[in-house]
């Protein structure tokens, strides 16, 4: 049985906020939302469903961060209002830090070491320290995940996303999706 690595996108989306599309008790599970081409009804994480509930008005103009899981899932992680003049004004139950257990699981195995382990390290470091999340995110060395034939990989922690064939130079964007936006 082969392991599969999780794949996870995230996209954002800007549209006029339509209303809710209750479910059974009144619960607001989701929301329509006019974008320019299309009305989408998109899943509200369920942190975000009562402070929204609360704070949203028809015809508010949104940007939504949406998690694609499979092809035609999305679920609201991160919801922003716009004035105006284009400036996000955020909700009080956006998240602005990674949380406190926030890491970075890295294999330390000889078979990951040659295949670009050991320079992903040193990769995961430097970018944590231009990104400024050195003392919010730490690095952990692992045994074997075995991911051995896909390395280099990581999985990055809250969250067990896993992602493999990791190019260095692409850990600046990983790392912002991951821990910037959630």
């Amino acid at each position: 049985m082969k392991n599969s690595v999780c794949s996870q996108s995230f996209l954002e989306v800007e549209g006029n906020f339509l209303g809710f599309t209750p479910r059974p008790g009144n619960e607001f599970k989701y929301m329509r939302l006019q974008t320019t081409d299309r009305i989408i009804s998109i899943k509200i994480a369920k942190k975000l469903r009562f402070p929204l509930s609360q704070s949203l008005i028809e015809g508010d103009r949104l940007r939504v961060a949406l998690k694609a899981k499979g092809k035609l899932k999305l679920k609201a992680e991160r919801v922003e209002k716009i004035n105006e003049c284009e400036l996000s004004c955020p909700l009080p139950c956006q998240s602005p830090a990674p949380a406190k257990n926030s890491k970075i699981l890295v294999c330390r195995k000889s078979s990951c070491s040659k295949r670009g382990g050991k320079k992903l390290h040193s990769a995961l470091e430097e970018t944590l320290q231009s990104l400024g999340l050195h003392d919010q995110v730490s690095i952990q060395l692992t045994g074997c995940q075995k991911q051995c034939k896909k390395a280099p990989s990581l999985t990055l922690m809250p969250g067990k996303v896993k992602h493999a064939y990791v190019d260095p130079d692409d850990l600046s964007t990983l790392i912002q999706s991951h821990y910037r936006d959630n």
